[in-house]
């Protein structure tokens, strides 16, 4: 008999290359979702439309079908956790990095923000349910707990920014619809110094697949996902503007006097300004190379708006407003306030120097900085 796998979700930016590794290994693939989202680059399988969101829609869109393996991409974690049990030998569950303390309200935490770099161990954060860290954190568990119980093999996959073509948000467009409007700088909060990890689709797939061929050695894990190379807001930005082709001008400006700047390029309320995680353990356990480096995920993410430009309202969780002239009217009042704060109270760079002594002649003298 065919090994048989179902992916719940599987319409967004990484669920077709799933699907398509899914049958590229021997599966006989169904997805369940709720109709909704039918993009043309899905593979032919049978849909299942289904809300994931509710036992009593779940039990009756499923009724005794049983799966070799089933990848939990969308919907509530917690309730499709009960619904696999006795369903499946294995669950692949989608989760995020909002898990670990810090990512939200970065004010609450000691240190402030998230911790750098940090890996699948925490510290994860304090706030319960209904709270999203806190459900997020509770919705694994209950996935581990079941799997404890002998329900199933479970691992637990926790997706940082992704992006690529048919992404959910299309964050690149906020540099390109400014280089294809013929704008020569952009607004960048903070210096654009902020961090937010990246997974290209294709790579967060990658991963997802190598969980499913290794169910013994993944079992009881969670994993970050995120690509090997990383950049800052402003790298990633004069990334997008370079593979246009084009330089455009950057213009550091306080996120506390243009906070929708910030929402352009993570459109989350309370975030700390640098979300790093370590995708190590990925490598270390599962050995898991990813599948194209993040250089060549944004140019062909890029080159996939160039192709499909994004169209008013068809993003409803994209808060980009491009409104020009209150940037160019921000801009200037900006500048304005930098000046007006060296005149207020100037500031002088002090003579810097190598901490450590260097005298020009042998001997046990100074040198020329008395050191």
């Amino acid at each position: 008999m065919p090994v048989k796998a179902l992916v719940i979700g599987g319409t967004g930016p990484t669920g077709p290359h799933v699907v398509r590794g899914l049958l590229e290994r021997g599966y006989a693939v169904e997805i369940l979702h709720r109709g909704v989202h039918e993009p043309a680059n899905l593979p032919a399988v049978r849909h299942i439309h289904a809300d994931p969101h509710f036992a009593e829609t779940l039990h009756a869109a499923l009724g005794a079908r049983a799966y070799d393996v089933i990848v939990a991409m969308y919907g509530r974690l917690k309730t499709i956790s009960a619904i696999a049990a006795g369903r499946c030998g294995q669950l692949v569950a989608i989760g995020g990095i909002p898990v670990y303390r810090g990512f939200f309200h970065p004010e609450r935490a000691r240190p402030t923000g998230m911790k750098l770099l940090i890996s699948e161990d925490g510290p994860f954060a304090d706030a319960p349910p209904p709270a999203v860290p806190g459900k997020m954190l509770d919705a694994e568990h209950a996935v581990f707990e079941q799997a404890a119980r002998g329900s199933y093999r479970a691992t637990v996959l926790r997706y940082s920014q992704i992006y690529g073509p048919h992404s959910v948000v299309p964050w690149e467009w906020a540099v390109v619809r400014r280089v294809l409007d013929g704008r020569a700088r952009m607004l960048m909060p903070d210096g654009g110094l902020g961090i937010v990890s990246r997974c290209a689709s294709r790579n967060a797939a990658g991963m997802v697949l190598s969980v499913v061929d290794q169910p013994e050695i993944a079992d009881g894990h969670a994993f970050n996902c995120a690509d090997d190379d990383q950049y800052t807001w402003l790298q990633w930005a004069q990334a997008i503007a370079g593979i246009l082709g084009t330089e455009m001008e950057f213009i550091d400006i306080p996120s506390v006097v243009a906070p929708s700047l910030a929402a352009e390029l993570l459109a989350l309320a309370d975030t700390a300004p640098h979300l790093l995680v370590s995708n190590r353990k990925a490598k270390q356990v599962l050995g898991f190379r990813e599948v194209l480096p993040a250089a060549v995920a944004l140019e062909e993410t890029v080159e996939w708006l160039l192709a499909n430009p994004v169209t008013a309202g068809q993003y409803p969780a994209y808060p980009a407003s491009f409104d020009y002239d209150r940037e160019d009217r921000l801009a200037r009042a900006f500048a304005q306030a930098v000046e007006e704060i060296r005149a207020a109270v100037p500031d002088v760079l002090p003579a810097v120097g190598h901490p450590m002594a260097h005298p020009k002649t042998p001997g046990t003298a100074p040198d020329a900085r008395g050191r």
